[in-house]
């Protein structure tokens, strides 16, 4: 069984590291700038106690959305083991409660190529041509509206 719930910013750094930025030296490099802001929340996706995908979201607008109030959804990841479990899918559908409960219009993210599948499946939409994210590659911007 999978249990989405909010848990602190530096639970997110083990899954940040072996998912997304394993390039970097240590789990403790794996923060954003925004971590601790007030806005902040992040998400776990727990399976027998254990975290096994996160994402984190904060109120974060891109001139490239029409909408006034913008969600932006970063640092999404499940764990390998884990893929096709439904916990990718799970943390996703709770973001986006998150920023309905937030009045958000928008929820938006910087998609990997690999990722653009799975997020259409979940009603997001592609607006940008393909950028490049330094060392960790090509990306596009997707969202889904509230």
């Amino acid at each position: 069984m999978i249990r989405i719930e909010p848990i602190a910013p530096e639970q997110t750094r083990p899954m940040r590291h072996v998912v997304l930025w394993p390039h970097r030296p240590r789990v403790e490099d794996c923060v954003i700038d925004i971590d601790h802001r007030e806005d902040a929340l992040h998400l776990g996706a727990l399976m027998n106690g254990e975290v096994v995908g996160v994402c984190s979201m904060f109120e974060m607008a891109t001139p490239k959305l029409v909408h006034a109030k913008q969600q932006r959804l970063r640092a999404m990841a499940t764990h390998p083991d884990v893929r096709g479990s439904g916990a990718g899918a799970a943390l996703v559908r709770e973001a986006i409660a998150q920023a309905r409960k937030r009045g958000a219009d928008v929820l938006w993210c910087d998609a990997r190529a690999v990722a653009l599948g799975f997020y259409a499946k979940l009603g997001f939409h592609v607006i940008d041509e393909w950028y490049e994210v330094p060392i960790i590659g090509p990306h596009k911007l997707m969202y889904f509206d509230l």
